[in-house]
């Protein structure tokens, strides 16, 4: 029963990424959710009290996802931090170019939607900084002179604006997302004098 239960919340919240990735947070219902789900008004309403509670859900869901992403990116790249680095952009670049609904819903649509979405979105982006202030700290010693809180905040809006550029290109304008992960590192590493 609570395996079903948690495949028919899962199946809202799938529906519910499509539609606010393709639709915009304003323009998604919960009627086209339940519609679109083939689920009941009800049910949606057993899992979710509202639509900003279910745009919540896959807010902290895709932020979640991310964490794992990087972490196994983090890890399999070895102990060098700059390695790491470069792993972490290429990885976050990737996985959002992979799931774009979600990659949507986290940069362009949760930006001003009031306070409880605008703190989920920026917990998910002041984690990813943190974790470069934290690798330009370490690396400190061996870069140019940089402040790390300043420099880690530039790192990630430019993995994120680039993301962003990169989802708005039509189809065969879009260049190849590995591509774009690389530059991005590339561009990074350079910003920070290690390359």
């Amino acid at each position: 029963m609570a395996l079903r239960k948690e495949a028919h919340r899962t199946k809202l919240l799938d529906t519910a990424v499509r539609i606010f990735g393709k639709r915009g947070y304003h323009a998604a219902t919960v009627p086209m959710i339940v519609r679109a789900s083939g689920s009941s008004t009800g049910s949606f309403y057993f899992y979710f009290r509202n639509k900003e509670d279910v745009f919540a859900a896959a807010l902290q869901r895709f932020g979640e996802r991310i964490a794992e992403a990087l972490n196994a990116a983090i890890a399999a790249a070895g102990e060098n931090p700059l390695h790491q680095m470069r792993a972490a952009v290429e990885r976050l670049v990737l996985f959002m170019a992979e799931n774009p609904d979600e990659a949507r819903i986290l940069i362009v649509e949760s930006s001003g939607l009031g306070p409880r979405l605008e703190q989920l979105r920026r917990k998910i982006v002041h984690s990813h900084a943190r974790s470069v202030e934290r690798a330009l700290a370490q690396l400190r010693p061996t870069l140019p002179p940089l402040d790390p809180a300043l420099m880690s905040r530039c790192w990630v809006g430019s993995v994120y604006e680039s993301v962003f550029h990169w989802l708005e290109q039509v189809g065969g304008r879009r260049q190849p997302a590995k591509k774009v992960a690389s530059a991005v590192a590339d561009f990074n590493l350079r910003g920070i004098g290690a390359l």
